[in-house]
């Protein structure tokens, strides 16, 4: 079957990018420019800097960032669902893990991509959400898929005790013994807020302390545990993608400070 090209279409599509990052966030900026059709509307650092930037400002698509300080993706992807159906979201993040992406596809984004996609994606991606009101990839289609294939404690554990996809990222790392300090850094967070999921975690399960946490998340079907030499592959893995997205995203704004060289 033959894919529309939604390029054709003669029409702006408004975006807005939320982002912590701000190399990241000014690369998209430039990165959009380059396509004629799209319109950054404005940026934000967070969801709650979002909110207070939206008002009285049309815009037709967020590429949301999922973890950021003050108010992060997915607390301002439940918002927008809530108050503001009429836009539509695309969460980024370094993330890749299915149930991650099924649970935030659940929540109500349009599609999920990764920080280091290429633009081609991108733009895929905005043109199809704003035409189409969905943009599927691999990444997503497999999420789904696990998800749907996925045990039913795992299901009926996630409703149960209410969790949500930041929670059950830390919940994974607290019962592979991280430390609030390793997991705060990883997820470019605050020990104080890690601690602060950690205990609401343990509200949410019902346990008293981290060794009972991480028996009801193995009984309840919420972790699985894994060997030294795994956590260290996955771990390696992260390293490696870090420092691939590091030199896309330096190559791509070297390019965009060439064309606006040449431009001016």
């Amino acid at each position: 079957m033959k894919k529309t090209n939604y390029r054709k279409i003669d029409q702006t599509i408004r975006v807005a990018i939320v982002e912590d990052h701000t190399v990241v966030r000014q690369g998209l900026v430039l990165l959009l420019k380059r396509e004629p059709q799209v319109v950054v509307s404005f940026h934000a650092e967070n969801g709650f800097d979002f909110f207070q930037k939206l008002e009285g400002r049309l815009i037709d698509i967020v590429l949301l960032d999922l973890d950021m300080p003050v108010m992060n993706g997915i607390e301002t992807l439940r918002v927008l669902r809530r108050d503001f159906p009429d836009i539509q979201v695309i969460m980024l993040s370094m993330h890749q893990d299915p149930l991650i992406v099924a649970e935030l596809i659940k929540e109500g984004a349009k599609s999920f991509l990764k920080k280091n996609c290429s633009f081609d994606e991108l733009m895929d991606a905005l043109f199809e959400v704003k035409f189409r009101g969905k943009h599927t990839n691999e990444l997503v289609e497999n999420a789904l898929f696990t998800s749907y294939s996925s045990p039913a404690i795992y299901q009926d554990s996630l409703i149960r005790f209410n969790l949500n996809a930041r929670e059950l990222v830390i919940l994974k790392m607290i019962c592979d013994g991280k430390t609030s300090d390793f997991i705060a850094n990883k997820l470019n967070l605050s020990k104080k807020s890690i601690d602060g999921i950690r205990s609401e975690l343990l509200k949410k399960c019902g346990a008293k302390n981290p060794t009972e946490l991480l028996r009801k998340s193995i009984l309840n079907g919420l972790y699985q545990a894994r060997t030294d030499d795994q956590i260290l592959a996955e771990e390696k893995l992260d390293e490696l993608n870090k420092i691939e997205r590091k030199k896309t995203r330096l190559k791509e704004i070297n390019h965009e400070n060439n064309y606006k060289n040449e431009v001016d």
